[in-house]
């Protein structure tokens, strides 16, 4: 048995919510760096990069007594191609991670509905957004902002170009019977409505959350100094930003000189810890998380 596979069986015999078995796209796992492998109770993904299926794998897990179907995915550039190889995953159903529900919907895209690198980032959020007016931009299916409510959060504003998104985002507040009343769901681009966004604020959390490269709405290396400029008005003095970056190829040193030079009065407090399921051969190519504070005036 493979390193990779024994990874794999030991993860998921100590999982207690979703979370991801195999990170071979870390760099790590000889034979495996063009795959992942993921488990959102009861079922797992493989998500194949270089159009492989791995049965290997598929025999290696599908004898777990938990697991209930196993659906590969085959990604090529933005093209996917999903079906069950193993039992039968359904369009959607729902997970629990850290007592809530999210709606996880395999087949729409690469993006399933919950992203397992940055659960710990969710958690923190929780236990700081009691009585907290939150900001969560680029907000996809809003699980920070279920997270925030669920932590007692005044309001959250909920930022994101895709209308559907956000209405799944609803959907998540809905299955965990969240006071929707405290919730609202902007579907604008970013860059067009800051009038909208900045009315509710200012806020004491801030969560930036954007894609790497979206063609038509956000690339890093150009778009993150102009998002920074402006929630550096939008934060309260004494307020807190996450800044989050997910690339191979831009580290923490980007993050900070993109603060550096547009984010004045904005103070790094500390690196957040992520998932340490997805070990990186390059400790910068993964997610990052810094954590700043606006100076108190």
């Amino acid at each position: 048995m493979t390193e990779a596979i024994q990874i794999c069986r030991s993860r998921l015999e100590t999982a207690e919510g979703p979370r991801r078995l195999l990170h071979g796209r870390g760099g790590n796992y000889q034979g495996y760096r063009h795959v992942t492998v993921d488990w959102y109770p009861p079922y797992l993904f493989i998500g194949s990069f270089d159009g492989g299926e791995y049965p290997e794998i598929v025999t290696a897990l599908s004898g777990h007594p938990e697991v209930a179907g196993v659906l590969l995915q085959k990604r090529r550039g933005r093209e996917t191609a999903a079906k069950s190889v193993m039992g039968h995953v359904p369009e959607t159903f729902l997970v629990e991670e850290s007592g809530l529900a999210f709606h996880i919907r395999p087949y729409r895209s690469q993006n399933v509905g919950l992203f397992l690198d940055i659960a710990p980032v969710r958690e923190w959020v929780r236990e700081r957004a009691y009585q907290k007016k939150v900001l969560n931009l680029f907000a996809y299916t809003c699980a920070f902002s279920v997270c925030a409510i669920a932590g007692g959060a005044e309001v959250v504003v909920n930022n994101d170009m895709s209308r559907a998104a956000l209405d799944w985002g609803r959907d998540n507040h809905r299955v965990n019977r969240l006071d929707l009343g405290r919730v609202k769901l902007l579907a604008h681009n970013v860059f067009r409505s800051w009038g909208k966004i900045s009315k509710p604020g200012p806020y004491d959390i801030v969560i930036c959350d954007p894609p790497t490269r979206q063609r038509g709405s956000f690339v890093a290396e150009s778009d993150y100094g102009r998002v920074i400029k402006r929630l550096t008005k939008l934060v309260k003095p004494g307020g807190d930003l996450l800044v989050c970056l997910n690339s191979p190829f831009l580290g923490r040193r980007f993050i900070e000189e993109q603060v550096a030079r547009w984010g004045a009065g904005l103070v790094l407090q500390d690196w957040l810890r992520t998932s340490t399921d997805f070990d990186e051969a390059n400790s910068e190519a993964g997610l990052k998380v810094g954590h700043y504070r606006r100076r108190s005036a």
